[in-house]
């Protein structure tokens, strides 16, 4: 008796045979044969091809930071945001950001400060662009309080933090927060005490969902704190530059040891390195107060055509945040970073940067620098005999 599987390779053996016999159905013949590769790819216990969708799924991902990560001014606080209601409790890949504390109840989470109204697109703004001309589904949320070290906003937003939908978080901390008081100026600083947040906040993040990638966006030296380091009267353009270096070298340093203490982070988004680097290649100038350098001005300067704009005081927080030249660098480098993708394809018809009024010619020059600081980054303290994880105020 013939097997099972020998009568059915008689049967389809009997089939060609009948099939080639007749011009009529010759073309049936190549199309099941055309067919079976399918197959090979997979099938379900009924014989027939499993579809495989060629469209990745969305990737949510939630930005926790300050007025660093949402901007503070126009136009950036507001780019891609959702209009009226926020954007709260979609879940669907969008250019417009969802913003957690937008009407919020919980005190310690609302968008009060004058001037910073919500609600906030930012930064995160800007990688859901750059997310949507890419064709990458993403979800992209955004959770800040202005001026509050990355402790003080994760116990006021735990709920929103610590949630099984995130694949990605990214932490950014307050600027004084993660450097020593002598560079800061601010009684506040605590390295450690942000060291120790980043610990607390990735187990959190990694018990609700494990898999989730923690990265840290780590910030740039602000043109308001190296003028007070440069402490120089009348002010003096190397004293200024020489704080700005040490700034830098700070802040690269103390985000790169926090990831080493932890141990379970998954990559730092060093925009504070690739400020530096645009400043020394002459795409920006360093000096907001009147350096002759050329290039674009990364702080946001109170910049013509800005809201407001003028100003009359140095350390003014107009000196402390990102112009749109600034917040453009700094969502290329996070998207970079974060997708993989070379940031240099998106080329000067790129539309972030068209929508917030940086000319093509500079949108390439930010792309071109974004993608060599992210692809050419140091994992490598500059100060390796200061553990700034240990150094408390």
């Amino acid at each position: 008796m013939e097997t099972p599987k020998k009568e059915m390779e008689i049967l389809m053996k009997q089939n060609a045979m009948t099939l080639f016999r007749s011009r009529s159905t010759t073309f049936a013949l190549v199309a099941a044969v055309s067919a079976l590769p399918l197959c090979t790819l997979g099938c379900g216990t009924n014989g027939h091809p499993i579809t495989v969708s060629s469209t990745p799924p969305t990737q949510h991902i939630l930005f926790v930071g300050d007025s660093f990560t949402h901007g503070r001014y126009l136009p950036v606080r507001t780019y891609n945001n959702t209009p009226v209601t926020g954007g709260l409790g979609s879940t669907a890949a969008s250019a417009q950001v969802v913003d957690e504390n937008f009407n919020t109840t919980v005190t310690a989470r609302m968008e009060s400060q004058p001037g910073e109204t919500g609600p906030w697109g930012g930064i995160p703004g800007i990688f859901a662009e750059l997310a949507v001309e890419t064709g990458l589904p993403y979800n992209v949320h955004i959770e800040a309080i202005s001026e509050t070290p990355l402790i003080t906003n994760y116990n006021a937003a735990q709920d929103v933090i610590n949630q099984s939908l995130w694949n990605t978080v990214v932490l950014q901390e307050a600027s004084f927060q993660p450097i020593p008081v002598a560079l800061s100026k601010n009684s506040k600083s605590d390295p450690s005490v942000f060291c120790d947040a980043v610990g607390t906040i990735e187990q959190g993040v990694h018990t609700a969902a494990p898999n989730a990638n923690v990265y840290l966006y780590q910030t740039w030296a602000p043109a308001d704190t190296a003028y007070e380091d440069s402490d120089t009267t009348p002010f003096s353009p190397s004293a200024y530059l020489t704080s700005l270096g040490k700034l830098t070298d700070a802040y690269h340093d103390v985000y790169l040891s926090a990831a080493m203490q932890d141990g379970h982070i998954a990559g730092i988004a060093a925009v504070g390195d690739a400020w530096s680097r645009a400043w020394s290649e002459g795409v920006a100038n360093p000096d907001p107060y009147g350096g002759s350098a050329t290039g674009v001005s990364l702080s946001f300067n109170y910049q013509p055509g800005s809201e407001p704009s003028t100003v009359d005081t140095p350390t003014d927080a107009g000196f402390h945040h990102p112009s749109i030249y600034g917040a453009y660098l700094s969502g290329l480098v996070l998207f970079q970073k974060i997708t993989g993708t070379d940031v240099r394809t998106f080329g000067g018809s790129e539309q972030a940067a068209a929508t917030l009024g940086i000319s093509p010619a500079v949108a390439v020059q930010l792309q071109q620098v974004a993608w060599k600081s992210v692809t050419q980054e140091s994992d490598q303290l500059v100060n390796p005999n200061v553990d700034l994880c240990s150094l408390k105020h």
